[in-house]
């Protein structure tokens, strides 16, 4: 299995799909990585075919795709049929289903008050951390590496529009910014 240290080198820009009309441009994107943010289990075998004719990493939001539990069944269905290389969910059962299933595993953390730290705390010392954390908004990457000891990755998401905002979160230690903006992606 690849590694998301291997894949997520300094100032990663991943694409995030929100319509899929936008996984030509992700999948010619120079991100070794694409996120897909939507569709059904449906479009999964021709999505994760393109992928891999691309040599491009495939991160399933299971949160938001139609016709699928981001339960362990559901988790392993992706395994087994190969239609991902990993995963991403709020969902801590589903990041250790993934894990489990030795698929990547990135947990999305909702930033919004000192209660979602103080349970991303917990868990972070209670078990083997996620691949990486996905932080949102995207301003709030530089909080939680502050107040987080994680080995884990930290990514950004959420809110980015600008080139600027982008530079800025690197310069505070973020590896990875995901992003439904296109003209981020070049």
């Amino acid at each position: 299995m690849v590694s998301l240290n291997d894949l997520i080198v300094e100032n990663t820009i991943i694409p995030g799909i929100r319509n899929l009309n936008d996984l030509e441009d992700a999948l010619k994107s120079t991100s070794p990585i694409i996120f897909l943010l939507t569709g059904s289990i449906l479009d999964l075998e021709d999505i994760s075919s393109r992928a891999k004719e691309a040599k491009k990493v495939l991160m399933i939001n299971v949160d938001l795709l139609e016709g699928i539990a981001s339960d362990r069944k559901g988790i392993e269905f992706l395994a087994k049929k190969g239609f991902c290389d990993g995963i991403i969910s709020t969902k801590t059962n589903a990041i250790r289903a993934a894990m489990k299933e030795n698929l990547l595993a990135i947990q999305r953390v909702f930033l919004i008050d000192s209660g979602v730290l103080r349970s991303i705390r917990d868990f972070v010392e209670s078990s083997s951390p996620p691949d990486a954390f996905e932080i949102l908004p995207a301003i709030a990457a530089p909080y939680f590496i502050e107040n987080v000891h994680s080995k884990a990755l930290i990514i950004a998401g959420g809110l980015i529009t600008k080139k600027e905002e982008v530079d800025a979160l690197f310069e505070k230690g973020v590896r990875g910014i995901s992003t439904s903006a296109k003209d981020l992606w070049f």
